[in-house]
Protein backbone atom coordinates (compact mmCIF):
# COMPACT_ATOMS: atom_id res chain seq x y z
CA UNK A 1 0.00 0.00 0.00
CA UNK A 2 2.65 2.19 0.68
CA UNK A 3 4.08 2.04 -2.62
CA UNK A 4 0.75 2.58 -3.92
CA UNK A 5 0.36 5.90 -2.20
CA UNK A 6 3.90 6.81 -3.50
CA UNK A 7 3.35 6.76 -6.85
CA UNK A 8 2.34 10.46 -7.43
CA UNK A 9 5.21 11.34 -6.03
CA UNK A 10 7.32 8.78 -7.96
CA UNK A 11 5.68 10.35 -10.99
CA UNK A 12 6.22 14.17 -10.19
CA UNK A 13 9.85 13.61 -9.64
CA UNK A 14 10.25 11.63 -12.65
CA UNK A 15 8.68 14.25 -14.95
CA UNK A 16 9.95 17.13 -13.48
CA UNK A 17 13.55 15.54 -13.72
CA UNK A 18 12.67 15.20 -17.03
CA UNK A 19 11.14 18.37 -18.47
CA UNK A 20 14.42 20.19 -16.24
CA UNK A 21 17.17 18.29 -18.20
CA UNK A 22 14.60 18.82 -21.71
CA UNK A 23 14.72 22.76 -20.82
CA UNK A 24 18.29 22.58 -20.25
CA UNK A 25 19.44 21.28 -23.69
CA UNK A 26 16.99 23.33 -25.27
CA UNK A 27 18.49 26.22 -23.48
CA UNK A 28 20.83 26.13 -26.18
CA UNK A 29 18.77 26.63 -29.01
CA UNK A 30 17.12 29.66 -27.39
CA UNK A 31 20.46 31.41 -26.88
CA UNK A 32 22.17 30.11 -30.11
CA UNK A 33 20.69 32.37 -32.54
CA UNK A 34 21.79 35.55 -30.56
CA UNK A 35 25.02 34.22 -28.33
CA UNK A 36 26.53 31.16 -30.74
CA UNK A 37 27.13 27.97 -29.65
CA UNK A 38 30.51 28.37 -28.00
CA UNK A 39 32.01 26.92 -24.86
CA UNK A 40 30.74 30.25 -23.20
CA UNK A 41 27.04 29.46 -23.73
CA UNK A 42 27.08 25.85 -22.44
CA UNK A 43 29.39 26.96 -19.68
CA UNK A 44 26.73 29.39 -18.75
CA UNK A 45 23.80 27.17 -19.11
CA UNK A 46 25.30 25.10 -16.90
CA UNK A 47 26.85 27.27 -14.37
CA UNK A 48 23.02 28.60 -14.17
CA UNK A 49 21.11 25.21 -14.01
CA UNK A 50 23.84 24.43 -11.53
CA UNK A 51 23.73 27.27 -9.08
CA UNK A 52 19.63 26.83 -9.49
CA UNK A 53 19.27 23.22 -8.28
CA UNK A 54 21.10 23.98 -4.93
CA UNK A 55 18.75 27.01 -4.61
CA UNK A 56 16.02 24.62 -5.03
CA UNK A 57 17.24 21.94 -3.18
CA UNK A 58 17.64 23.87 -0.47
CA UNK A 59 14.05 26.20 -0.50
CA UNK A 60 12.27 22.64 -1.50
CA UNK A 61 13.26 21.30 1.88
CA UNK A 62 12.63 24.27 4.05
CA UNK A 63 9.04 24.86 2.35
CA UNK A 64 8.26 20.85 2.46
CA UNK A 65 9.09 20.96 6.76
CA UNK A 66 6.42 23.61 7.06
CA UNK A 67 3.92 22.53 4.64
CA UNK A 68 4.02 18.89 3.73
CA UNK A 69 1.18 17.37 1.46
CA UNK A 70 0.37 16.72 -2.17
CA UNK A 71 -1.83 19.55 -2.29
CA UNK A 72 1.08 22.19 -1.92
CA UNK A 73 3.11 19.95 -3.79
CA UNK A 74 0.44 20.66 -6.64
CA UNK A 75 1.03 24.17 -6.11
CA UNK A 76 4.91 23.86 -6.31
CA UNK A 77 4.62 22.05 -9.90
CA UNK A 78 1.80 24.13 -10.97
CA UNK A 79 4.61 27.60 -10.28
CA UNK A 80 7.03 25.36 -12.04
CA UNK A 81 4.19 24.58 -15.62
CA UNK A 82 3.62 28.19 -15.06
CA UNK A 83 7.35 29.36 -15.63
CA UNK A 84 7.61 27.14 -18.52
CA UNK A 85 4.75 29.41 -20.47
CA UNK A 86 6.39 32.13 -19.80
CA UNK A 87 9.53 30.94 -21.70
CA UNK A 88 7.16 29.97 -24.80
CA UNK A 89 5.90 33.39 -24.70
CA UNK A 90 8.55 35.34 -24.17
CA UNK A 91 11.71 33.40 -24.25
CA UNK A 92 12.89 33.80 -27.58
CA UNK A 93 12.38 37.60 -27.59
CA UNK A 94 14.55 38.60 -24.09
CA UNK A 95 16.82 36.54 -25.82
CA UNK A 96 17.45 38.27 -28.79
CA UNK A 97 17.20 41.70 -26.56
CA UNK A 98 20.01 40.62 -24.11
CA UNK A 99 21.66 39.73 -27.56
CA UNK A 100 21.24 42.91 -28.66
CA UNK A 101 22.15 44.76 -25.38
CA UNK A 102 25.55 42.88 -24.86
CA UNK A 103 26.55 42.31 -28.54
CA UNK A 104 26.65 38.48 -27.88
CA UNK A 105 29.27 38.79 -25.18
CA UNK A 106 30.16 36.11 -22.87
CA UNK A 107 28.94 37.68 -20.36
CA UNK A 108 25.88 38.58 -21.59
CA UNK A 109 24.74 35.36 -22.22
CA UNK A 110 25.59 34.10 -18.84
CA UNK A 111 23.35 37.37 -17.50
CA UNK A 112 20.82 36.34 -20.06
CA UNK A 113 20.78 32.36 -19.19
CA UNK A 114 20.54 33.40 -15.37
CA UNK A 115 17.23 35.76 -16.10
CA UNK A 116 15.63 32.98 -18.36
CA UNK A 117 16.59 29.93 -17.00
CA UNK A 118 16.88 30.55 -13.11
CA UNK A 119 13.09 30.71 -12.63
CA UNK A 120 11.74 27.47 -14.05
CA UNK A 121 15.15 25.64 -12.67
CA UNK A 122 14.51 26.52 -8.95
CA UNK A 123 11.16 25.87 -9.13
CA UNK A 124 11.95 22.37 -10.56
CA UNK A 125 14.66 21.64 -8.09
CA UNK A 126 11.87 22.38 -5.35
CA UNK A 127 10.29 18.75 -6.65
CA UNK A 128 12.73 16.26 -5.06
CA UNK A 129 13.10 17.45 -1.48
CA UNK A 130 9.41 17.90 -1.34
CA UNK A 131 8.70 14.69 -2.38
CA UNK A 132 11.13 12.81 -0.13
CA UNK A 133 9.66 14.79 3.19
CA UNK A 134 6.27 13.28 1.90
CA UNK A 135 7.37 10.04 1.59
CA UNK A 136 9.14 9.92 4.79
CA UNK A 137 7.03 7.33 6.94
CA UNK A 138 9.63 5.75 8.75
CA UNK A 139 12.81 7.24 9.49
CA UNK A 140 15.08 4.30 9.87
CA UNK A 141 14.57 3.88 6.12
CA UNK A 142 14.84 7.35 5.13
CA UNK A 143 17.74 6.69 2.98
CA UNK A 144 16.09 4.03 0.95
CA UNK A 145 12.89 6.21 0.39
CA UNK A 146 15.46 9.22 -0.85
CA UNK A 147 17.54 7.16 -2.89
CA UNK A 148 15.02 5.62 -4.74
CA UNK A 149 13.22 9.48 -5.44
CA UNK A 150 16.26 10.22 -6.45
CA UNK A 151 16.81 7.36 -8.64
CA UNK A 152 13.59 7.95 -10.14
CA UNK A 153 14.15 10.97 -10.54
CA UNK A 154 17.75 10.90 -12.44
CA UNK A 155 15.79 8.20 -14.78
CA UNK A 156 13.36 11.03 -15.89
CA UNK A 157 16.31 13.10 -16.41
CA UNK A 158 18.19 10.68 -18.61
CA UNK A 159 15.07 9.82 -20.85
CA UNK A 160 14.31 13.62 -20.83
CA UNK A 161 17.24 14.45 -21.95
CA UNK A 162 17.46 11.85 -24.71
CA UNK A 163 14.13 12.45 -25.91
CA UNK A 164 14.75 16.29 -26.53
CA UNK A 165 18.19 15.74 -27.65
CA UNK A 166 17.00 12.77 -30.26
CA UNK A 167 13.29 13.64 -30.51
CA UNK A 168 11.89 17.11 -30.00
CA UNK A 169 14.91 19.50 -31.75
CA UNK A 170 15.36 17.15 -34.41
CA UNK A 171 11.76 17.26 -35.56
CA UNK A 172 10.13 20.28 -33.63
CA UNK A 173 10.00 23.56 -33.86
CA UNK A 174 11.29 26.04 -31.24
CA UNK A 175 7.97 26.72 -29.48
CA UNK A 176 6.68 23.16 -30.11
CA UNK A 177 9.05 21.95 -28.12
CA UNK A 178 7.99 24.16 -25.19
CA UNK A 179 4.76 23.63 -25.48
CA UNK A 180 5.07 20.17 -25.34
CA UNK A 181 7.17 20.74 -21.81
CA UNK A 182 4.41 23.24 -20.83
CA UNK A 183 1.96 19.93 -21.68
CA UNK A 184 3.53 17.08 -19.71
CA UNK A 185 4.18 19.65 -16.39
CA UNK A 186 0.57 20.95 -16.22
CA UNK A 187 -0.50 17.40 -17.00
CA UNK A 188 1.97 16.12 -13.95
CA UNK A 189 0.41 19.28 -11.84
CA UNK A 190 -3.07 16.47 -11.90
CA UNK A 191 -1.40 13.73 -10.16
CA UNK A 192 -0.48 14.92 -6.56
CA UNK A 193 -3.53 17.30 -7.09
CA UNK A 194 -6.03 14.48 -7.27
CA UNK A 195 -4.28 12.36 -5.17
CA UNK A 196 -5.05 15.04 -2.53
CA UNK A 197 -7.14 14.35 0.27
CA UNK A 198 -8.33 18.05 0.26
CA UNK A 199 -7.14 19.26 -3.29
CA UNK A 200 -8.14 21.94 -4.41
CA UNK A 201 -10.45 23.44 -7.45
CA UNK A 202 -8.59 26.16 -7.90
CA UNK A 203 -4.94 24.26 -8.61
CA UNK A 204 -6.68 21.99 -10.79
CA UNK A 205 -8.72 24.56 -12.65
CA UNK A 206 -5.43 26.65 -13.73
CA UNK A 207 -3.47 23.31 -14.38
CA UNK A 208 -6.11 22.53 -17.17
CA UNK A 209 -5.61 25.67 -18.05
CA UNK A 210 -1.86 25.57 -18.82
CA UNK A 211 -3.13 22.44 -20.59
CA UNK A 212 -4.71 23.85 -22.87
CA UNK A 213 -2.85 27.24 -23.34
CA UNK A 214 -0.01 24.48 -23.95
CA UNK A 215 -1.91 23.21 -27.13
CA UNK A 216 -3.38 26.17 -28.87
CA UNK A 217 -1.25 28.89 -27.46
CA UNK A 218 1.43 29.76 -29.97
CA UNK A 219 3.70 32.75 -29.13
CA UNK A 220 4.24 35.43 -31.91
CA UNK A 221 7.95 35.52 -32.86
CA UNK A 222 9.55 39.00 -33.64
CA UNK A 223 8.73 40.28 -37.23
CA UNK A 224 11.80 39.48 -39.41
CA UNK A 225 11.47 41.47 -42.57
CA UNK A 226 11.35 39.17 -45.73
CA UNK A 227 11.60 36.10 -43.63
CA UNK A 228 11.20 32.96 -46.27
CA UNK A 229 11.60 29.73 -43.74
CA UNK A 230 13.29 29.44 -40.69
CA UNK A 231 13.84 26.54 -38.86
CA UNK A 232 15.63 25.16 -36.04
CA UNK A 233 18.13 22.36 -36.07
CA UNK A 234 20.27 20.31 -33.76
CA UNK A 235 23.36 22.60 -34.96
CA UNK A 236 21.81 26.33 -35.38
CA UNK A 237 19.19 28.38 -36.56
CA UNK A 238 18.25 28.33 -39.97
CA UNK A 239 16.68 31.62 -42.27
CA UNK A 240 16.16 31.65 -45.37
CA UNK A 241 15.25 35.58 -46.46
CA UNK A 242 14.36 38.04 -49.52
CA UNK A 243 15.83 41.04 -50.06
CA UNK A 244 14.47 42.63 -53.18
CA UNK A 245 15.97 40.45 -55.55
CA UNK A 246 18.54 39.13 -53.17
CA UNK A 247 17.90 35.78 -51.49
CA UNK A 248 19.60 34.93 -48.13
CA UNK A 249 20.59 32.30 -46.16
CA UNK A 250 21.52 33.43 -42.57
CA UNK A 251 23.01 30.56 -39.78
CA UNK A 252 22.51 31.85 -36.34
CA UNK A 253 22.02 35.07 -38.33
CA UNK A 254 25.21 35.39 -40.07
CA UNK A 255 25.12 35.21 -44.16
CA UNK A 256 25.60 31.90 -45.37
CA UNK A 257 24.67 32.76 -48.78
CA UNK A 258 23.15 35.17 -50.83
CA UNK A 259 22.22 34.46 -54.59
CA UNK A 260 20.04 36.47 -56.96
CA UNK A 261 16.53 35.30 -57.33
CA UNK A 262 16.49 35.89 -60.86
CA UNK A 263 19.66 33.58 -62.28
CA UNK A 264 20.50 32.18 -58.83
CA UNK A 265 24.45 33.97 -59.26
CA UNK A 266 25.92 34.42 -56.00
CA UNK A 267 26.17 37.62 -54.62
CA UNK A 268 28.70 37.58 -51.77
CA UNK A 269 31.82 39.45 -52.81
CA UNK A 270 34.05 37.49 -50.97
CA UNK A 271 32.75 34.09 -52.50
CA UNK A 272 33.30 35.48 -56.20
CA UNK A 273 37.13 35.47 -55.16
CA UNK A 274 37.90 32.51 -54.18
CA UNK A 275 38.82 31.65 -57.90
CA UNK A 276 42.23 33.08 -56.93
CA UNK A 277 43.28 29.69 -56.34
CA UNK A 278 43.79 29.29 -60.30
CA UNK A 279 46.29 31.77 -59.98
CA UNK A 280 48.37 28.80 -57.65
CA UNK A 281 46.98 26.04 -59.86
CA UNK A 282 45.21 26.64 -62.91
CA UNK A 283 44.50 23.58 -63.67
CA UNK A 284 41.98 22.79 -60.50
CA UNK A 285 39.09 20.28 -61.38
CA UNK A 286 38.24 18.56 -58.47
CA UNK A 287 36.88 20.82 -55.06
CA UNK A 288 35.56 20.08 -51.72
CA UNK A 289 33.94 22.40 -49.65
CA UNK A 290 33.40 21.63 -46.18
CA UNK A 291 30.87 23.78 -44.54
CA UNK A 292 28.67 24.28 -47.49
CA UNK A 293 25.99 26.75 -47.33
CA UNK A 294 24.25 27.70 -49.73
CA UNK A 295 26.57 25.76 -52.29
CA UNK A 296 27.30 28.65 -54.28
CA UNK A 297 31.06 29.06 -54.05
CA UNK A 298 31.81 25.92 -55.73
CA UNK A 299 28.67 26.58 -57.97
CA UNK A 300 30.20 29.82 -59.44
CA UNK A 301 33.30 27.72 -60.30
CA UNK A 302 31.44 25.51 -61.94
CA UNK A 303 29.10 27.75 -63.56
CA UNK A 304 32.47 28.94 -65.53
CA UNK A 305 34.31 25.67 -65.08
CA UNK A 306 31.76 22.92 -66.18
CA UNK A 307 34.19 20.14 -66.30
CA UNK A 308 34.88 20.44 -62.70
CA UNK A 309 33.68 18.19 -59.89
CA UNK A 310 32.67 19.07 -56.82
CA UNK A 311 31.85 17.46 -53.43
CA UNK A 312 30.02 19.23 -50.65
CA UNK A 313 30.42 18.17 -46.51
CA UNK A 314 28.23 19.25 -44.15
CA UNK A 315 27.60 17.88 -40.67
CA UNK A 316 23.80 19.34 -40.51
CA UNK A 317 21.63 17.45 -42.77
CA UNK A 318 19.01 20.24 -42.92
CA UNK A 319 21.59 22.55 -44.73
CA UNK A 320 21.75 20.70 -48.25
CA UNK A 321 17.91 20.52 -47.93
CA UNK A 322 17.33 23.72 -47.46
CA UNK A 323 19.79 24.61 -50.45
CA UNK A 324 17.96 22.85 -52.74
CA UNK A 325 14.72 23.77 -51.48
CA UNK A 326 15.34 27.78 -51.24
CA UNK A 327 18.63 28.63 -52.70
CA UNK A 328 18.70 26.83 -56.28
CA UNK A 329 21.44 24.16 -55.55
CA UNK A 330 21.14 20.69 -57.18
CA UNK A 331 22.81 17.74 -57.02
CA UNK A 332 24.24 15.72 -60.01
CA UNK A 333 26.87 14.44 -62.51
CA UNK A 334 29.93 15.77 -61.14
CA UNK A 335 27.90 17.06 -57.77
CA UNK A 336 27.76 15.52 -54.42
CA UNK A 337 26.77 15.83 -51.27
CA UNK A 338 28.06 13.95 -48.41
CA UNK A 339 26.18 14.81 -44.55
CA UNK A 340 28.93 14.37 -42.38
CA UNK A 341 31.08 16.04 -40.46
CA UNK A 342 34.45 17.43 -42.01
CA UNK A 343 36.77 16.38 -40.42
CA UNK A 344 35.51 12.58 -39.99
CA UNK A 345 34.84 12.71 -43.51
CA UNK A 346 38.50 13.41 -44.15
CA UNK A 347 39.47 10.92 -41.80
CA UNK A 348 37.31 7.82 -43.67
CA UNK A 349 38.13 8.54 -47.58
CA UNK A 350 40.97 8.06 -49.78
CA UNK A 351 40.15 10.45 -52.06
CA UNK A 352 42.25 13.61 -53.22
CA UNK A 353 41.20 16.87 -54.39
CA UNK A 354 42.65 19.79 -55.87
CA UNK A 355 41.41 22.28 -53.96
CA UNK A 356 39.76 22.11 -50.57
CA UNK A 357 37.97 25.17 -49.31
CA UNK A 358 36.92 25.36 -45.29
CA UNK A 359 33.84 27.84 -45.08
CA UNK A 360 32.76 26.16 -41.76
CA UNK A 361 33.15 29.10 -39.71
CA UNK A 362 29.80 31.10 -38.39
CA UNK A 363 29.73 34.29 -36.47
CA UNK A 364 30.32 33.39 -32.95
CA UNK A 365 30.08 29.72 -33.97
CA UNK A 366 33.27 27.67 -34.80
CA UNK A 367 34.24 24.20 -34.33
CA UNK A 368 37.50 24.54 -33.17
CA UNK A 369 38.13 20.99 -34.70
CA UNK A 370 38.76 22.13 -37.58
CA UNK A 371 40.21 25.03 -36.85
CA UNK A 372 43.60 23.28 -35.17
CA UNK A 373 46.93 22.04 -36.86
CA UNK A 374 45.69 18.89 -37.10
CA UNK A 375 42.99 19.25 -39.27
CA UNK A 376 44.94 21.40 -41.61
CA UNK A 377 47.33 18.96 -42.36
CA UNK A 378 44.87 16.40 -42.68
CA UNK A 379 43.24 18.67 -45.32
CA UNK A 380 46.82 18.93 -46.54
CA UNK A 381 47.29 15.50 -47.40
CA UNK A 382 44.18 15.14 -48.90
CA UNK A 383 44.83 17.78 -51.71
CA UNK A 384 46.57 16.70 -55.28
CA UNK A 385 50.07 17.56 -55.75
CA UNK A 386 49.57 21.09 -57.14
CA UNK A 387 46.61 21.21 -54.66
CA UNK A 388 45.29 24.60 -53.02
CA UNK A 389 43.51 24.79 -49.71
CA UNK A 390 41.65 27.97 -49.36
CA UNK A 391 40.27 29.01 -45.82
CA UNK A 392 38.00 32.91 -45.47
CA UNK A 393 38.63 35.07 -42.68
CA UNK A 394 35.28 37.37 -42.15
CA UNK A 395 37.03 39.38 -39.74
CA UNK A 396 40.07 40.47 -42.00
CA UNK A 397 43.75 40.05 -40.41
CA UNK A 398 43.21 42.46 -37.32
CA UNK A 399 40.74 39.62 -35.71
CA UNK A 400 42.74 38.05 -33.38
CA UNK A 401 41.11 34.17 -34.31
CA UNK A 402 41.60 35.45 -38.16
CA UNK A 403 45.23 35.98 -37.30
CA UNK A 404 45.41 32.39 -35.17
CA UNK A 405 43.94 30.98 -38.24
CA UNK A 406 46.68 32.74 -40.51
CA UNK A 407 49.02 31.70 -38.39
CA UNK A 408 48.11 27.73 -38.27
CA UNK A 409 47.98 27.83 -41.49
CA UNK A 410 51.81 29.18 -42.32
CA UNK A 411 52.67 26.51 -39.95
CA UNK A 412 51.29 23.82 -41.93
CA UNK A 413 51.49 24.43 -45.78
CA UNK A 414 55.35 25.47 -47.22
CA UNK A 415 54.13 28.13 -49.14
CA UNK A 416 51.00 30.37 -48.00
CA UNK A 417 49.52 33.30 -50.15
CA UNK A 418 46.59 35.97 -48.70
CA UNK A 419 44.37 38.06 -50.80
CA UNK A 420 41.95 40.77 -49.71
CA UNK A 421 38.41 39.84 -51.59
CA UNK A 422 37.31 42.86 -53.73
CA UNK A 423 34.30 44.71 -51.95
CA UNK A 424 34.30 43.20 -48.73
CA UNK A 425 36.35 43.34 -45.26
CA UNK A 426 37.20 39.32 -45.96
CA UNK A 427 40.74 37.92 -46.25
CA UNK A 428 40.77 34.76 -48.21
CA UNK A 429 43.96 32.18 -47.20
CA UNK A 430 45.53 29.75 -49.41
CA UNK A 431 48.16 27.08 -48.74
CA UNK A 432 49.64 25.00 -51.18
CA UNK A 433 50.86 21.72 -50.53
CA UNK A 434 54.16 22.22 -52.71
CA UNK A 435 57.29 24.36 -51.31
CA UNK A 436 57.44 25.95 -55.02
CA UNK A 437 56.89 29.64 -54.43
CA UNK A 438 54.63 30.70 -57.24
CA UNK A 439 55.76 34.79 -58.33
CA UNK A 440 53.97 37.34 -59.97
CA UNK A 441 55.02 36.46 -62.97
CA UNK A 442 53.96 32.47 -63.12
CA UNK A 443 50.38 33.90 -61.27
CA UNK A 444 50.04 36.01 -64.75
CA UNK A 445 50.83 33.10 -66.67
CA UNK A 446 48.79 30.62 -64.81
CA UNK A 447 45.82 33.35 -65.20
CA UNK A 448 45.91 34.12 -68.85
CA UNK A 449 46.15 29.49 -69.06
CA UNK A 450 42.66 29.03 -66.45
CA UNK A 451 40.92 32.00 -68.66
CA UNK A 452 41.10 29.26 -71.70
CA UNK A 453 39.10 26.79 -69.48
CA UNK A 454 36.13 29.52 -68.78
CA UNK A 455 32.77 28.81 -70.44
CA UNK A 456 32.22 30.80 -73.84
CA UNK A 457 30.81 33.96 -72.93
CA UNK A 458 31.47 33.56 -69.03
CA UNK A 459 33.64 35.78 -67.13
CA UNK A 460 34.89 35.93 -63.86
CA UNK A 461 33.86 38.72 -61.43
CA UNK A 462 36.35 40.23 -60.23
CA UNK A 463 38.09 39.12 -62.94
CA UNK A 464 42.26 36.73 -62.54
CA UNK A 465 44.03 40.23 -62.91
CA UNK A 466 41.98 42.11 -60.10
CA UNK A 467 42.70 39.75 -57.71
CA UNK A 468 45.89 39.33 -58.24
CA UNK A 469 45.86 42.65 -57.56
CA UNK A 470 44.30 42.55 -53.90
CA UNK A 471 47.17 39.71 -52.60
CA UNK A 472 48.54 40.85 -49.36
CA UNK A 473 52.09 40.92 -49.45
CA UNK A 474 54.89 42.54 -47.14
CA UNK A 475 56.16 40.71 -43.37
CA UNK A 476 53.55 39.54 -41.40
CA UNK A 477 54.19 38.82 -37.43
CA UNK A 478 51.78 36.99 -36.14
CA UNK A 479 53.58 35.87 -32.93
CA UNK A 480 51.24 37.56 -30.49
CA UNK A 481 48.70 34.14 -31.52
CA UNK A 482 48.82 30.97 -30.91
CA UNK A 483 48.88 28.24 -33.31
CA UNK A 484 46.07 26.54 -33.06
CA UNK A 485 45.93 22.60 -31.98
CA UNK A 486 43.82 20.06 -30.87
CA UNK A 487 45.70 20.05 -27.68
CA UNK A 488 45.53 24.27 -27.49
CA UNK A 489 42.60 25.82 -29.61
CA UNK A 490 41.15 28.89 -27.23
CA UNK A 491 38.90 29.95 -30.37
CA UNK A 492 36.09 31.02 -28.41
CA UNK A 493 38.60 33.50 -25.92
CA UNK A 494 40.07 34.46 -29.75
CA UNK A 495 36.41 35.41 -31.24
CA UNK A 496 35.70 37.66 -28.37
CA UNK A 497 39.34 39.77 -28.17
CA UNK A 498 39.60 43.08 -30.29
CA UNK A 499 43.06 43.65 -31.73
CA UNK A 500 44.38 45.69 -29.10
CA UNK A 501 43.76 42.96 -26.66
CA UNK A 502 46.38 40.90 -28.99
CA UNK A 503 49.67 40.52 -26.51
CA UNK A 504 52.50 42.03 -27.35
CA UNK A 505 55.21 40.00 -25.62
CA UNK A 506 57.71 37.60 -27.62
CA UNK A 507 56.87 33.93 -27.73
CA UNK A 508 53.97 31.63 -29.08
CA UNK A 509 50.65 31.69 -26.59
CA UNK A 510 50.65 27.75 -27.15
CA UNK A 511 52.93 25.77 -25.39
CA UNK A 512 55.53 24.50 -27.53
CA UNK A 513 55.36 27.33 -30.01
CA UNK A 514 57.57 29.84 -31.25
CA UNK A 515 56.80 33.35 -33.06
CA UNK A 516 57.94 33.49 -36.56
CA UNK A 517 56.69 35.24 -39.49
CA UNK A 518 53.48 34.02 -42.02
CA UNK A 519 55.88 32.32 -44.36
CA UNK A 520 54.97 32.98 -48.03
CA UNK A 521 52.61 35.94 -47.70
CA UNK A 522 56.29 37.67 -46.54
CA UNK A 523 57.79 37.67 -49.79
Amino acid sequence: MATVRRLPLYWTVFSGGGVLMALEILASRILAPYFGNSVYVWGSIISVFLAALSVGYYFGGKIADRKPDLSGLAWMVLLAAASVGVLLVVGPRLASTFGEITDGSPWGTLVAAAVLFIPPSVLFATLSPYAVRLAAQDLERLGGTAGRLYAVSTVGSLLGTLGCTFGMIPYLELDSSLALLLAVTSATVLVPALAAPRSGRVVVALALALLVAAVVVRPHPPRVAGLVYERITPYQTLRVLDEGEVRVLESDRVRHGAIRRTDGEMVLRYGRSFPAALLLSPDIESVLVVGMGAGSVAEYFRSRIPTMELDFVDVDPAVPEVARRFMGFEEGPGVRVHVMDGRRFLETTGRRWDLIVTDAYIGLSVPFHLTTREYLELARDHLTERGVFALNLAAGLEHPFSRAMARTVAAVFPRVYLFHAPGSGNVLVFGTRGDHEVTPGEMARFADRAETRLLDGAELDPSLADLRAFRIRGGLDFSGVPILSDRFAPVDRLIHMTADEIPQAEGDAAPGGRPEELAGAAR
